[in-house]
C-alpha cells in the first residue's frame, strides 16, 4: 500500500530542494576569453574544455573566437583544440567564485610540412634549407653556409618550428653568417677555442614538437644549426634566412 505524505511535508521537501538547487550554482565561477591564431585573427569554433574538482565542463568558440565556460574553484586544467591547430592544454588555480577574464590564448594552425617557419603579418614563409661546410688548417677548422637564404623583413622574428617529422625543436643554434658566408671557426692552438658567431634567442614550447623562437635581430644573414658544430663535425644542415630592413 503506498504511503502518502502530508501535504506540510511535501511543500517543505520542495522548498528545500528549490534552495538547494539554487545554492549550487553558487558553486561554480564561470571563465570568459578569446582563441586566436599567431596572426592575432579569431578562431572560431575551436573545442574548450576546463577539468576542475572532479568535474568537467565544455564550450565552443562563436565566430569571433569568444568561449564562455563554467568552472569548479581549485585546480583547473584547461585544454583548447581545434582540428589542424596545435592543441593547447594549461594549469592554473583559482580559488574564488567569479566571473574570470582570461587572456587572449593562441593556438598555432599547422602548416602542410613540417619545417622552420617566419610568422608573417598573414601567412606562414617558409624558411630554406642549407647545407654547412668547413675547411681545415693547421691552425682551425672554419664552417661555412652553402645555400640561398629566404628573405624576412623586419627585426623582431617570431620563428616556428614544426618537426613533424624529427623532433628537433631544442636541437638547434642560431648563428650570425659573415659577408664569406661564415658562422666561425673552431681555433685549435693554444686552447681550442670555439670562435663561432652564435646568438641568443628566447625558446618557447608550443605542443609537441613545436616551439616557438623569438628573435630582435639586426639586418644581415643567419643560420640556425641542425645539431652541433664541433671539432669532429664536417659537414651538416640546418634553415638559412636573411633579415633586411
Amino acid at each position: 500500500m503506498s504511503r502518502r505524505l502530508p501535504i506540510f511535508i511535501v511543500c517543505v521537501f520542495i522548498v528545500l530542494k528549490a534552495v538547494t538547487s539554487y545554492g549550487y550554482t553558487f558553486d561554480s565561477g564561470t571563465l570568459r576569453g578569446r582563441i586566436i591564431d599567431g596572426f592575432g585573427k579569431p578562431v572560431s569554433f575551436a573545442d574548450i574544455e576546463v577539468t576542475s574538482n572532479g568535474s568537467k565542463h565544455m564550450a565552443t568558440t562563436d565566430t569571433s573566437g569568444n568561449f564562455s565556460v563554467t568552472y569548479s574553484p581549485g585546480n583547473i586544467q584547461l585544454m583548447a583544440k581545434k582540428p589542424e591547430f596545435v592543441p593547447l592544454s594549461y594549469s592554473f588555480m583559482v580559488e574564488v567564485i567569479d566571473e574570470i577574464a582570461l587572456d587572449d590564448i593562441t593556438l598555432w594552425k599547422v602548416p602542410p610540412g613540417g619545417g622552420l617557419f617566419f610568422v608573417g603579418k598573414d601567412d606562414y614563409v617558409k624558411i630554406n634549407e642549407a647545407k654547412y661546410d668547413s675547411e681545415s688548417t693547421s691552425k682551425e677548422k672554419r664552417f661555412y653556409v652553402k645555400g640561398t637564404p629566404t628573405k624576412i623583413n623586419g627585426n623582431t622574428l617570431r620563428i616556428i618550428d614544426f618537426q613533424t617529422d624529427n623532433p628537433l625543436v631544442m636541437g638547434k643554434s642560431l648563428y650570425r653568417v659573415d659577408k664569406n658566408g661564415s658562422v666561425g671557426s673552431v681555433v685549435f692552438y693554444p686552447s681550442m677555442k670555439y670562435a663561432l658567431h652564435k646568438l641568443d634567442d628566447t625558446y618557447s614550447r608550443v605542443g609537441d614538437n613545436v616551439g616557438l623562437r623569438v628573435s630582435e635581430l639586426p639586418p644581415g644573414k643567419y643560420f640556425y644549426c641542425v645539431g652541433e658544430m664541433t671539432i669532429r663535425s664536417r659537414n651538416g644542415g640546418g634553415f638559412f634566412f636573411e633579415v633586411s630592413s
